[in-house]
C-alpha cells in the first residue's frame, strides 16, 4: 500500500500560530482617533497658528506673513477661505519650488 515502506514515528503537522491581537489604539477626548478627527486637529494646529501670527502683528503697518509650509495645500486652501469670510484680505500666496504653499500673507 501507500504506506508500506514508510518508517519511524508518525508525526502530526504543526497547526499554524495564530497571529498576537492587534494592539487597542488609544483614545482620544472620549473616542477613537479617526481621519476625520486627525484632519481638524491638524486644521485646528494652522488656525492656531495663523492666530498666534495675527496676534503677534495686529499692531504692525506691515502685512502679516504667516507660514504654511508645513501643512498640506488642500488645509491651507479651506483656512484662507475661513480667513476671507470672516473679514481678511489674503493679500499674497508664496509657492515654493515644487508647488507648495510657503506663506500666506494678510493685511
Amino acid at each position: 500500500m501507500l504506506f508500506d515502506n514508510a518508517k519511524g514515528k508518525s508525526r502530526q503537522l504543526s497547526h499554524r500560530q495564530l497571529p498576537p491581537p492587534a494592539p487597542v489604539l488609544p483614545k482620544m477626548e472620549g473616542y477613537l482617533p479617526t481621519r476625520a478627527t486627525a484632519t481638524n486637529k491638524y486644521k485646528d494646529n494652522l488656525i492656531a497658528d495663523v492666530n498666534d501670527a495675527i496676534n503677534q502683528g495686529i499692531n504692525n503697518t506691515s502685512p502679516i506673513s504667516i507660514s504654511v509650509s508645513k501643512y498640506n495645500p488642500a488645509v491651507v486652501n479651506e483656512v484662507i477661505s475661513l480667513l476671507m469670510k470672516s473679514g481678511w484680505d489674503v493679500t499674497g500666496i508664496n509657492i515654493d519650488g515644487i508647488g507648495s504653499y510657503s506663506a500666506i500673507i494678510l493685511s
